[in-house]
């Protein structure tokens, strides 16, 4: 639940917008693009991680309450299309997720070497000031470069939607966010860097400063970091936090 207030430092933080409307700072829309990015890639919104490598994502099968239709995985498909979780802690904490996924494994001598998979989750939850809806959709191609699997690529697309709502004080923050993923390189004995790979996005989003609309590219640089290019802006993301700084 700590997730869901990543995003408040999207809040207005005193700079000045563009012109005199109400437009954020580019500043700030990066900011938010690169907190998107780096938590989408890692599945904070509840969509499957570079970190699962060629497994199924532990986010769909975690406690016994998710309905499914198979505990097994094997060659060929995988699906689960009754995902449905409910959590509570105590009266303060919610949320329930809810969607479906469908994974394809590709095995080389009954051996997994990567998957196809296509999910839709949502999830929605609350706690003591604040609300949040996630909702993320993914399309991804991965697969094994080396014998154990430890290093592999990634091609797809994702969608990554985040609207939360803060309470005290007053605040929101709608960042929505789909990605186009080509040969994206992941050394996972590196705590799965992505050391090559290029994205383009496209970002829509609103904030008490105001809203933006923005299309761009990312490199994968790796060292965790990414260049972001948009508006002829260049950005420099710490995929471990988020973080960007003007390159």
């Amino acid at each position: 639940m700590g997730v869901a207030v990543f995003y408040s430092a999207c809040q207005k933080n005193g700079a000045k917008p563009q012109s005199t409307t109400t437009t954020p700072s580019v500043n700030q829309a990066s900011s938010a693009i690169g907190k998107n990015l780096a938590q989408s890639l890692v599945g904070a919104f509840g969509g499957a991680s570079i970190k699962d490598g060629v497994n199924p994502s532990t986010t769909f099968k975690a406690p016994s309450k998710i309905k499914t239709q198979s505990n097994d995985y094997g060659c060929g498909f995988y699906t689960d299309t009754s995902l449905n979780l409910v959590w509570n802690q105590g009266d303060s904490l919610k949320a329930t997720k809810s969607g479906g996924y469908s994974y394809f494994f590709v095995c080389n001598n009954n051996a997994t070497i990567g998957y196809n998979l296509v999910d839709s989750i949502n999830t929605a939850g609350s706690g003591p000031g604040y609300a949040y809806v996630y909702d993320v959709v993914q399309k991804y191609t991965v697969r094994g470069l080396n014998t154990n699997n430890s290093n592999f690529s990634l091609n797809g697309t994702m969608k990554s939607f985040t609207d939360n709502h803060y309470t005290k004080p007053v605040s929101f923050a709608s960042v929505h966010v789909t990605y186009s993923f080509t040969n994206l390189y992941v050394h996972g004995d590196d705590s799965f860097d992505i050391t090559s790979g290029n994205a383009t996005f496209v970002s829509k989003g609103t904030t008490n400063g105001g809203g933006w609309e923005y299309s761009g590219t990312l490199r994968f640089l790796g060292n965790h970091k990414a260049q972001m290019t948009f508006l002829n802006h260049e950005y420099l993301v710490d995929l471990t936090t988020g973080a960007t700084t003007p390159n």
